[in-house]
C-alpha cells in the first residue's frame, strides 16, 4: 500500500504526466507576449490602455468600458450584411477556433477558452473590421466623421488614435484570417480587406512611402495579423546609388515588405546574431580608438580606396559610428530630406532612406509625438519575435539612431537641422527615447541595413583633412561677416607679402 502511494507520488510519475500533457508550440504561432527583457525597458508601451483585442488582455477591469462599444460595432457591421445573422457569424468562427488558438504562442487563460474564446473572436473581430471600414470611408469622404458613431459620441479627443494605438500592439492582435473571414461574410467579392486596411491606415501612421504604398500588393493569405501589414507597408526603397545595402530576394508574393517565411522556410536569418544594447554598443568605442591611431589611406578616389581595403580594415569600418556632434567635428554635415509628414502622391522618402553623400548625412525628417515610442517598440517587438524574418528594419533603424544620438547635444544638432520636430518636450526626452529603443534587441550584423552608410561615415572620419576643413569653416567661415573678415585678412597678408617681395627685388643690384 505504502509502495503504491510512493510510486503514485514519485517525481518520475509527476514528470511523466507533465510530459504527456505538455502543450506543443504550433508552427503557426505568431502572436506572443513581449519577452520580459524587452518589456522591462518600457512595459506601458506594450500594454493596451483603451481596448483589449485577443485573449492576452481580455477581461481586464480597466478595459471593460469598451466592451459595450464592441457590441455596438458588431451590431452595426452585421446590419451591413444581407442575411448574415449573429448565429451564422458565431458558427463560422467556431469552425476556425482551433486554428485561431494555434496562432497564440503563449498560454491563454482558462477563462478565455471554448465558447468564450469564440465569442471573443466575434466581438473583437467585428469591432476591428467595422473600425477599419469606418476609417476607410472617412478617408474617401474627405475626413468627415460619422455623426452616429458611438465612439465619437463619447466626446473624447483623439479617441480614434487611442484605439489605433491599441490595435497595433503585438499582444493585442487577432489572426488575420479571422478578420478576413468576418469581412468576406459581410462584403463578398468586393475590395480585399488588406487593401482596405492600407487605405484606412495610410494617413494615420508616420513617414510611409506613399508611392510604394499604393503600388504594394499584400497577399492576404500570408499575412498573420494587422501589425504585420503595417510592417509590410514600411518597406524601404531598393538600393540607391550604392549607399544602402541591396535587399534580399523575397519568395513571398508581397513586393513591399519581405514576409516571414513559414517554419522551416529557406529565408532563415543569418548567424551569428549580435545582442545590441546600450552597454554593448558603448564597448565599440575601442574600435574608434583603433581608427584614430591609424593613418588614412592614400589620396585616391573613395571607390579605389574601398577596393583596396583589407578584410581587417573593412571590419574596422563597420564599428559603430560616432555621435552626431562627433561627426560634425569630423566634417560631416546633416541634411533633412522629405517632409515631416506627408500623404501627397509625390512623397517618395521612406523612414529608412538614410544616405551619406559627399560629406553630408541625409536623414528623412519626421515628427516625434507621444505615441511614437509605442509604435516603434511594437514593430521592433514583432521583428524580435519573428526569427525567420530576415530584414529587421525597425530594429536596425533604432540601433543606428542610438549610435547617432548619445546626449542632448546630438538631439539639439539634429533638431536645428530640421531632421525632426520634437513634440515630446525637451531634448532630454528624445535622447532617452533613442537610447532605450535599441536595448535588449538582437539582429544580424551580417546584413545590417546601414552597413554601407556606416563604412562611408567611418572612412570619412579617418581622414584628418576632413576634420581640419571642418575646423577651418567653423572658426573662420561660420558666418558671412566672419568669412569676409577672414578673406580680407588673407588678402591684406598676401598684399603685404607681395610688397615685401617687390621691395626686396628692388634692393637687389
Amino acid at each position: 500500500m505504502e509502495g503504491a502511494m510512493h510510486l503514485q507520488d514519485s517525481p518520475i510519475r509527476i514528470v511523466s504526466e507533465k510530459l504527456k500533457n505538455v502543450k506543443h508550440l504550433s508552427s503557426e504561432a505568431c502572436i506572443f507576449k513581449v519577452y520580459k527583457r524587452l518589456r522591462r525597458t518600457n512595459p506601458d508601451a506594450y500594454t493596451p490602455l483603451t481596448i483589449s483585442i485577443g485573449p492576452y488582455h481580455h477581461g481586464k477591469p480597466e478595459l471593460r468600458k469598451m466592451e459595450r462599444f464592441k457590441e455596438l460595432y458588431t451590431q452595426s457591421l452585421l446590419e451591413r450584411a444581407e442575411g448574415v445573422s449573429v448565429e451564422e457569424c458565431w458558427k463560422k468562427l467556431k469552425e476556425l477556433e482551433g486554428r485561431a488558438e494555434s496562432y497564440y504562442g503563449d498560454e491563454i487563460e482558462e477563462e478565455v477558452s471554448g465558447d468564450e474564446f469564440v465569442t471573443m473572436l466575434m466581438l473583437d473581430g467585428c469591432f476591428i473590421v467595422e473600425f477599419v471600414i469606418r476609417s476607410f470611408l472617412r478617408v474617401l469622404d474627405g475626413g468627415q466623421e460619422y455623426k452616429d458613431d458611438p465612439i465619437y459620441k463619447m466626446m473624447i479627443s483623439g479617441m480614434e488614435s487611442k484605439i489605433l494605438r491599441d490595435i497595433l500592439l503585438l499582444e493585442n492582435q487577432l489572426p488575420f484570417f479571422v478578420l478576413k473571414a468576418i469581412y468576406d461574410m459581410i462584403n463578398p467579392g468586393n475590395l480585399e480587406f488588406s487593401e482596405m486596411v492600407k487605405i484606412a491606415f495610410r494617413s494615420k501612421i508616420p513617414k510611409m512611402n506613399i508611392i510604394s504604398l499604393l503600388n504594394t500588393q499584400v497577399n492576404p493569405h500570408e499575412v498573420k495579423h494587422l501589425l504585420q501589414i503595417v510592417h509590410i507597408l514600411y518597406q524601404p526603397p531598393p538600393k540607391n546609388n550604392g549607399q544602402i545595402q541591396q535587399q534580399k530576394t523575397c519568395s513571398s508574393s508581397c513586393c513591399f515588405w519581405k514576409q516571414p517565411q513559414g517554419q522551416g522556410g529557406s529565408d532563415i536569418e543569418p548567424q551569428p546574431h549580435n545582442l545590441r544594447n546600450g552597454q554593448d554598443r558603448r564597448m565599440n568605442f575601442a574600435c574608434f580608438l583603433c581608427m584614430f591611431g591609424k593613418q588614412p589611406q592614400g589620396g585616391g578616389a573613395s571607390d579605389i580606396e574601398s577596393n583596396s581595403l583589407s578584410k581587417d580594415e573593412d571590419e574596422e569600418l563597420l564599428c559603430s559610428i560616432r555621435t552626431a556632434s562627433e561627426l560634425q567635428e569630423a566634417g560631416v554635415d546633416f541634411k533633412k530630406v522629405g517632409k515631416i509628414r506627408s500623404t501627397s502622391s509625390d512623397q517618395t522618402i521612406s523612414l529608412f532612406d538614410i544616405k551619406f553623400n559627399h560629406g553630408v548625412l541625409e536623414i528623412p525628417s519626421f515628427a516625434l509625438y507621444d505615441p511614437t515610442e509605442t509604435f516603434f517598440r511594437n514593430l521592433i517587438a514583432y521583428e524580435q519575435h519573428s526569427p525567420y524574418l530576415r530584414s529587421k528594419y525597425f530594429t536596425e533603424y533604432a540601433v543606428f539612431m542610438d549610435d547617432l544620438i548619445n546626449t542632448e547635444k546630438d538631439v539639439n544638432l539634429l533638431r536645428l537641422k530640421d531632421v525632426f520636430i520634437n513634440k515630446l518636450g525637451n531634448d532630454k526626452e528624445v535622447t532617452q527615447l533613442f537610447n532605450n529603443l535599441g536595448k535588449e534587441v538582437t539582429y544580424s550584423t551580417y546584413d545590417y541595413y546601414y552597413n554601407d552608410v556606416c563604412k562611408e561615415l567611418n572612412r570619412h572620419c579617418k581622414k584628418p583633412w576632413n576634420a581640419a576643413m571642418a575646423k577651418l569653416r567653423r572658426n573662420y567661415f561660420n558666418s558671412p561677416w566672419a568669412g569676409i573678415s577672414t578673406f580680407a585678412a588673407i588678402l591684406l597678408l598676401s598684399l603685404a607679402i607681395a610688397q615685401t617681395v617687390l621691395s626686396a627685388l628692388q634692393l637687389c643690384p
